[in-house]
């Protein structure tokens, strides 16, 4: 039972315990959670670094996660973890020393997000648009407070052996988004692709035997077909799938020395000492290429043009398009200018493009 006066309010909970730390387990109504878990993010700004116990709130990520809970009905958060101003929680076990039970939280205590601030906004925000979803529930880790200091610690804590997935393992797992799906059908359809591509890594060390990395290949998509909405019917899907797969089978018949590498005849290590192709910025650039092809109604036959292409990185065509010196340089300007020179090569733009790198 509790041990003093202050108002409370009983959740069912689990009790564990992590090195010294004892902390609770409860689940909490999403109408709960934004009434007692409040904070004031515009107040952070007006603290200094060492005075706040969690980092500034990025606002954009707000409406995004507002927008993920409203668009799905299957969505999932991992829990919150909070820290409440009190020295000891007051916990009835359902029986001896059971570790299931009643907790009983303070009504009126400093409540402290250590991590989970912005599910915290996100699902405010979209309680203002969707009133019912106040009964649904999200989980909550619950641990005493001990100050800013020991706030600070929790979530440096917390975050330390957090490690955020890469690019390409994303693509991998998320099945929600048309164009993820559709750049797996491009791996398990193109040979150049099938068998060569890194499903976790974002890059390619240079003896990395893979083609190209999953998230590579997405972003060459992206390029390719655009914005494709999560809920694209079935029929938009399958004609940007299919047009995604013929266009990288034709462009491997033309770009030196991608066939050859689909045949086993040179390995991407190989082709990535010699030539501009062998590369992502390459992807992406031709990504572009194949977006003017399609919006014009194009046939893909004009890529044929691509076989005229020196691909060598010694080329000194790529000079101050994409590579300085010796270096090939990836940024935004070097693959828009990459992408702009191969459409003056199949055509589609009456000029070369300007040189967006020089040297110092």
């Amino acid at each position: 039972m509790p041990t003093s006066m202050q108002a409370t309010f009983r959740v069912p909970a689990t009790r564990g315990k992590m090195g010294k730390t004892e902390y609770f387990t409860t689940s909490l109504p999403f109408g709960i959670v934004v009434k007692v878990f409040t904070f004031d993010p515009a107040n952070m700004p007006l603290l200094a670094a060492e005075d706040r116990t969690q980092r500034e709130l990025k606002t954009r990520r707000v409406p995004e996660i507002a927008d993920y809970i409203l668009s799905h009905e299957d969505y999932i958060f991992s829990a919150v973890t909070v820290s409440v101003g009190v020295e000891k929680f007051d916990f009835e076990p359902i029986g001896g020393d059971s570790d299931i039970g009643w907790l009983h939280l303070p009504a009126e205590a400093d409540y402290i997000v250590n991590d989970g601030q912005h599910r915290i906004a996100g699902i405010e925000r979209a309680l203002r648009d969707d009133p019912t979803l106040k009964n649904d529930s999200i989980s909550v880790v619950v641990l005493p407070d001990g100050g800013t200091k020991r706030s600070q610690q929790i979530f440096s804590d917390l975050n330390r052996t957090v490690h955020k997935t890469s690019k390409s393992l994303d693509i991998l797992y998320d099945h929600r988004l048309p164009i993820n799906q559709i750049t797996m059908d491009c791996v398990k359809a193109v040979p150049l692709f099938r068998g060569r591509t890194d499903k976790e890594r974002v890059s390619l060390s240079v003896r990395n035997r893979n083609f190209a990395t999953l998230s590579g290949l997405q972003r060459a998509n992206t390029q390719l077909l655009g914005d494709i909405p999560e809920d694209a019917d079935e029929a938009t899907v399958a004609e940007a799938r299919d047009y995604a797969i013929e266009f990288w089978k034709r462009t491997t018949e033309f770009v030196q020395p991608w066939s050859e590498i689909a045949e086993g005849i040179m390995s991407a290590v190989e082709a990535r000492q010699d030539y501009l192709s062998s590369y992502t910025l390459v992807l992406w650039a031709l990504g572009r290429v194949g977006a003017v092809l399609r919006e014009r109604g194009a046939s893909l036959d004009a890529l044929s043009a691509l076989a005229d292409v020196d691909w060598r990185k010694d080329n000194p065509e790529w000079e101050g398009i994409c590579i300085l010196g010796n270096d090939i340089i990836t940024r935004t300007s070097t693959r828009d200018a990459t992408g702009e020179l191969l459409k003056h090569k199949l055509g589609l733009r009456p000029d070369a493009p300007d040189a967006v790198l020089q040297l110092p």
